[in-house]
């Protein structure tokens, strides 16, 4: 598959989140600091995005910056999975330009500081921990050659990171912003939708929009009845990323709960299916459409972080493999 230039969705309307100006998520001071204190980090997000909830703002539906997805400046990657959602909110509500961003370390690097002051983001990596005091099953007869190996977890862990507006001495090339037109839009939704490989059967003639994966059967309405052709494929993004539950492709649990409404495994399929239906519009350069009754969805995903904290994180994690599946291309990390 031929890769198109990452583009922004519509400008964002800074004015209309001047109230989270002073919101602090998550920030450090710009000092390099080593601790071996405790840090709970799904703890730690599922309060800052309760917090921001609670305001009545979905932080994964937030437009995105012109400039393109969140990346780190010296390295030319994009951040993934809740780093994408997160940084692109903070470049949102700083008003900064770029959704760019940088270490300490890299800062001092490039011969460059950060500004005096200035606050970054803590953003999550996954480190691999050796579990101890881990006990051996008495029960369980071992080979006599056997060496046992301690088991190891991946947990989140964070790191800061400054967004290249807030160093300086550095002088970082010119970023231009450019804004694909409604045909080129249309044709990169297309090439996404085209290009998904094992697709389910798509109609595009239903009331309303849903997948059945009893028939493995995505449904929609036809375009002509939707709001705008954004909405209508950002509608089918939704859905085609419901499908990728399916057995036959990521085989994902929460997709096949009977749970229903307001359930965590439903909260946790529908806030994987709204961040991967988020990154496709931001790859293909269109507008995300709002949900329907948000309010219930935001009720529903507020009791569900309460009683899971690593609802977020873990559904971000999802969506970033869900977004990648339909995209069929490997991307580098950040």
């Amino acid at each position: 598959m031929t890769l198109f230039r990452l583009t922004g969705c519509i400008a964002a309307i800074i004015n209309s989140f001047n109230h989270f100006k002073s919101l602090n998520i998550m920030v450090t001071t710009a000092q390099p600091t080593t601790t071996n204190t405790f840090v709970d980090t799904y703890q730690e997000v599922t309060n800052a995005v309760i917090k921001i909830l609670e305001e009545g703002t979905i932080i994964w539906q937030c437009p995105w910056n012109q400039a393109g997805l969140p990346k780190n400046i010296t390295s030319d990657v994009n951040y993934r999975g809740w780093n994408l959602f997160l940084l692109n909110f903070h470049t949102m509500i700083k008003g900064y330009p770029t959704p760019y961003y940088i270490t300490y370390k890299q800062a001092n690097h490039l011969k460059g500081s950060i500004k005096k002051g200035e606050k970054g983001v803590r953003i999550i990596y996954w480190a691999e921990v050796e579990l101890k005091n881990q006990q051996a099953d008495a029960t369980t007869q071992q080979p006599a050659d056997k060496t046992d190996k301690p088991k190891k977890i991946m947990v989140p862990k964070t790191y800061t990171v400054f967004n290249i507006a807030q160093t300086e001495g550095i002088e970082f090339p010119y970023f231009e912003v450019g804004t694909p037109s409604e045909r080129e839009k249309i044709a990169n939704c297309e090439i996404v939708v085209d290009n998904m490989p094992n697709r389910p059967t798509i109609r595009k003639n239903g009331t309303s929009a849903y997948y059945q994966p009893s028939t493995d059967t995505v449904v929609v309405p036809s375009l002509k009845r939707c709001k705008s052709s954004e909405a209508y494929y950002s509608t089918l993004f939704h859905e085609l990323a419901h499908s990728t539950g399916h057995v036959s492709r990521l085989n994902r649990k929460e997709l096949l709960s009977d749970d229903g409404f307001g359930s965590t495994a439903y909260a946790k399929e529908e806030l994987t299916a709204e961040m991967t239906a988020a990154f496709l519009s931001a790859v293909t350069g269109i507008a995300q459409s709002t949900i329907d009754n948000s309010a219930a969805y935001i009720e529903s995903w507020l009791k569900a972080l309460r009683n899971d904290k690593t609802l977020v994180i873990k559904a971000a994690a999802q969506a970033q493999k869900t977004a990648d599946y339909i995209l069929s291309v490997e991307y580098e990390t950040a």
